[in-house]
């Protein structure tokens, strides 16, 4: 049988739309954004995560991030004592949030000199330094805040 460009027309237009889903699934944006507080402050070291996969990043000094994701993706904003939030992406390539403080979760946690822990699973010696007590001074910098308020502490400078 000899086949003409009767033959191979159909067989050509099948091959492209098979490729079409193919084409339209790998449709990757950039997305781009600052991640801010209530109070309009860059948040630092946001987690910025593509739903469902680990693909992500943490936000720059400005809270700002970029991130490659399919159009049809969301992604997860979060950061510790404020509230996630999940953004559809739906082919914007700009996203600007505004995080909410949730003020729960910080009785949860506890810095330490080496990361942070949650309280119930810290072996030692916990101390708080209330906002109260910061307000009645004028510290210049975070060891006066502690010096004579958390007992064990020790501060030298070098």
């Amino acid at each position: 049988m000899k086949c003409t460009n009767y033959c191979f027309k159909p067989l050509g237009l099948l091959f492209l739309l098979c490729l079409i889903p193919l084409w339209a699934f790998s449709q990757n944006i950039t997305v781009k954004g600052v991640v801010k507080d209530a109070t309009g402050e860059s948040v630092i070291g946001a987690s910025v995560v593509q739903k469902g996969t680990s693909n992500g990043i943490i936000t720059d000094i400005d809270g700002n991030f970029t991130l490659n994701v399919p159009s049809n993706s969301t992604i997860v904003i979060s950061f510790v004592g404020y509230k996630t939030q999940e953004i559809p992406v739906a082919g914007k390539t700009q996203i600007n949030v505004t995080l909410k403080e949730d003020a729960e979760m910080l009785d949860e946690v506890v810095v330490v000199g080496y990361g942070q822990m949650k309280r119930s699973d810290l072996t030692g010696s916990v101390v708080s330094v209330n906002d109260q007590a910061i307000k009645k001074s004028v510290p210049t910098s975070i060891d006066q805040v502690l010096q004579g308020r958390a007992a064990g502490v020790q501060i030298q400078a070098n």
